[in-house]
């Protein structure tokens, strides 16, 4: 994946991505990944959010006190966090695989399956490297990926999201049968009134992402500098749990801290 293919991907999606996840609990979720974050260990409020798309995350967590900042490779969707964050909060671009130092942060989490956009190990290990530099003394990275039965359901699937800001499609090209650590692509499409009816517009764009087993994270947080201190898996009730069933559980949930 370039830059370019992240960025225009969820460009096309920005303007009707909160209509696609209108279904999640995000301030549920934040707080079960913050409990998580705290068990272990995190003390501090400074919260970096990687992939932090329309800011649906990063709410909850400044309600609950937390100093946020957010980065996003696409501009479209860091305009729709800042309609809902105000002019306030930090929120800047950057690629996850060539993140500067922007502070030293308690919490670094990346909440909606980011880190599956990496495709490939040395990708991971470049995002891995970049969430160290800014982790403070004793600080907590965070993060979910989706697993193998969600590629497996998801990108196989054709979902139609139909709001008032337009349509989102979602056509998944892959197979049922996906493997561990493949790649796994849709074409997404936004479909939106013209300025005269009947007439609509049109953005489409290629989506990939990337299944990323548990020992091929493992190891590329070791080889960043980061020790793996927990894993649990969520099923569609949201309630991380233990142990983790890629074959059942549709995200998994990493902790890490600097080893």
């Amino acid at each position: 994946m370039t830059d370019d293919d992240a960025r225009a991907a969820y460009d096309v999606l920005a303007p009707v991505y909160d209509l696609v996840t209108a279904g999640h609990d995000h301030a549920a979720w934040a707080s079960q990944l913050e409990a998580l974050a705290r068990g272990a260990g995190l003390r501090g409020t400074r919260l970096l959010d990687l992939g932090c798309g329309t800011g649906l995350s990063m709410l909850p967590m400044r309600e609950r006190g937390y100093e946020v900042t957010g980065i996003d490779v696409s501009t479209g969707m860091l305009e729709g966090a800042r309609d809902r964050l105000g002019p306030d909060v930090r929120l800047e671009v950057h690629d996850l695989r060539s993140l500067p130092v922007l502070g030293a942060f308690d919490l670094i989490w990346s909440v909606a399956d980011g880190f599956n956009c990496l495709l490939d190990d040395g990708e991971l290990i470049a995002a891995f490297t970049g969430v160290r530099r800014n982790l403070a003394p004793g600080g907590v990275l965070v993060f979910d990926v989706d697993t193998l039965a969600s590629f497996r359901s998801l990108y196989s699937s054709l979902i139609v999201a139909p709001g008032a800001a337009g349509v989102a499609i979602f056509d998944g090209q892959a197979e049922s049968d996906l493997g561990p650590d493949e790649v796994a692509e849709a074409i997404v499409e936004r479909l939106q009134p013209g300025a005269e009816p009947p007439w609509w517009t049109r953005a489409r764009a290629v989506h990939r992402q990337r299944h990323h087993s548990r020992a091929t994270l493992e190891r590329a947080l070791a080889a960043a500098g980061l020790s793996c201190v927990g894993v649990w898996g969520t099923d569609f009730a949201g309630v991380p749990g233990q142990p983790l069933d890629e074959a059942r559980h549709n995200k998994a949930v990493y902790l890490a801290r600097e080893a």
